[in-house]
């Protein structure tokens, strides 16, 4: 791996640790999952580690902390017994509005160091390389 590339993955990974709120122990993967949730509704669990593109024990283990938290609930599906979806709970919905405006002011903070043309750049090249990479 060349020095470039390990510059741009240290880069990448101070800018996540700003992100982070140090108040709590919540991840970006914890926000993702209760956004994940809450745009689709109440999906099946199996969804959700699909998204998080991560294994089901795995998916398992996350909705657990946040059920344990009364962020979601769990609920078997009428149809299949077997199968489990999850919904956001009211205190879920509370959190996650909430942490959202967090994150909003922390982004302004960390950008208001770039010109709007710089901003504009940011948002351009993040934008293409989802595109790329989805």
């Amino acid at each position: 791996m060349s020095s470039k590339n390990v510059t741009i993955l240290s880069l990448l990974f101070c800018i996540g640790r700003r992100m982070r709120d140090e108040r709590h122990a919540y991840s970006m993967l914890h926000f993702h999952t209760l956004r994940y949730v809450q745009k689709e509704g109440r999906p099946f669990m199996h969804d959700v580690a699909r998204y998080l593109r991560v294994t089901p024990p795995a998916a398992t283990l996350l909705i657990d902390g946040l059920v344990k938290d009364k962020l979601l609930a769990r609920s078997f599906d009428k149809k299949d017994r077997r199968a489990v979806r999850v919904t956001l709970t009211a205190r879920g919905k509370a959190f996650l509005a909430q942490g959202i405006r967090n994150k909003m002011v922390r982004l302004k903070k960390m950008f208001a160091v770039l010109t709007p043309k710089e901003r504009a750049m940011f948002v351009a090249i993040l934008q293409k390389i989802t595109r790329e990479n989805l």
